[in-house]
């Protein structure tokens, strides 16, 4: 019988550069998955695998690197969208591992397989820190009709750094479980080097509410109780009512 994984997505409320060690980006944020899912039914005999609505050739995805080290049979019905800034490619690869047990390709898999909600991710994103909130998160999520590439956020960063220390401020509200102070350290570095088309979306939600990217994609968040109106059409929304990691 086949058995079916699931996998979350992740949102970055905090997102860092701290600086590079060879081709890797070294990173300081806090991950906190999100109601989002790619699902897979997996079995032991190797033979088949595939990934729906991929729009890469498969043999490129992260997900068949990993299925390469520890092949099995694998049928992924379900993904996150890609591009916006959620793990959707990570979360694939992360099925893939969480099956096998080989190591996963992807740095946003090694969150991803992890149990708690909530982390504090530095380095090379293999250095995880399981974390608690002391308050409930009410945030909204919204996906414009276009993506973006990662790669472009971090060539641009390697063509004039920018340090910032959102997540170090997040940690100290946090400790000091103040939730105003909370949401008002949400912030991402990336937010330097967006494009004109980012920018612009930017300043369109700047008149709805304090929205951030949601990481290295096209999709911006909120704290819910910020937001003073929905966003227009063509945006697509996602609510994140009351999610508490604890």
């Amino acid at each position: 019988m086949p058995e079916l994984r699931r996998i979350r997505g992740k949102i970055n409320l905090t997102l860092d550069i701290t600086g590079t060690q060879g081709p890797v980006h070294l990173i300081e944020s806090l991950f906190l998955k999100i109601p989002m899912e790619s699902m897979g039914l997996f079995w032991e005999s190797p033979g088949l695998f595939r990934i729906e609505h991929l729009d890469i050739p498969y043999t490129d995805s992260k997900a068949y690197k990993t299925y390469l080290k520890k092949p099995c049979s694998a049928y992924i019905f379900q993904s996150l969208p890609t591009g916006y800034g959620l793990g959707g490619s990570a979360a694939d690869d992360a099925l893939i591992a969480s099956y096998t047990g080989a190591e996963p390709t992807s740095h946003d898999a090694f969150f991803l397989l992890r149990d708690s909600k909530l982390a504090l991710v530095r380095g090379d994103q293999t250095h995880i820190t399981p974390l608690e909130l002391p308050f409930p998160l009410e945030l909204m999520v919204v996906f414009p009709p276009f993506t973006s590439e990662t790669r472009q956020f971090y060539q641009r960063w390697d063509a004039k750094p920018t340090s910032t220390n959102y997540t170090s401020q997040a940690l100290a509200a946090l400790g000091n479980n103040d939730k105003e102070a909370f949401e008002n350290c949400f912030g991402n570095v990336f937010e330097h080097y967006l494009d004109d088309t980012l920018n612009q979306l930017r300043e369109h939600l700047a008149s709805c509410g304090p929205f951030v990217m949601t990481g290295s994609g096209s999709a911006f968040f909120a704290p819910l109780r910020k937001v003073n109106k929905y966003p227009d059409l063509p945006f697509r929304i996602l609510l994140i009512e009351r999610w508490s990691p604890k």
